[in-house]
């Protein structure tokens, strides 16, 4: 074996036991905490990373997912015409419904409480339902973020 391969290995399973005791610290640190809810907002393209059975409600707003469903359906419409097309849309309009309707009430309600917590980027995470913190995919990260916050103030 190589010792550039070797090398390579050994970040690797540094990496993980790095990841691991940080995910640990995290936990500890947060669980038992005043936290009670945290809610990501994202759109479809980023992956959220939650703890397993969190001591917290965590609750993932997907912004676009409308945009997702009718792309879903888009792509089922056979090409070959407007007519062609309709006539599809016309037999299968229960399910269009069924698949549309879901994803546009999740996203209004997304969209109204974006708003309301005058979010203004993605990725945010938003912690009791007061403070944010943007840019961040981890909700432990955004955690140690806020508990770092909350031992600044006096």
């Amino acid at each position: 074996m190589s010792d550039r391969l070797l090398c390579t290995r050994r970040r690797v399973v540094l990496c993980f036991a790095l990841a691991a005791f940080l995910g640990t610290a995290a936990h500890a640190q947060t669980s038992g905490s005043d936290v009670q809810t945290v809610e990501v907002f994202v759109n479809s393209a980023m992956v959220v990373t939650a703890p397993q059975a969190p001591s917290y409600r965590v609750t993932v707003h997907r912004m676009d997912q409308l945009d997702m469903a009718t792309q879903a359906i888009d792509q089922l419409i056979p090409r070959g015409g407007e007519e062609v097309a309709r006539r599809w849309v016309a037999a299968n309009e229960a399910r269009i419904k069924r698949q549309v309707q879901p994803a546009a009430i999740a996203t209004a309600n997304a969209i109204g409480l974006a708003n309301h917590y005058r979010l203004d980027r993605l990725p945010a995470v938003v912690i009791n339902r007061r403070t944010v913190v943007y840019g961040v995919l981890d909700v432990s990260t955004a955690l140690q973020h806020y508990q770092a916050s909350r031992r600044r103030l006096p």
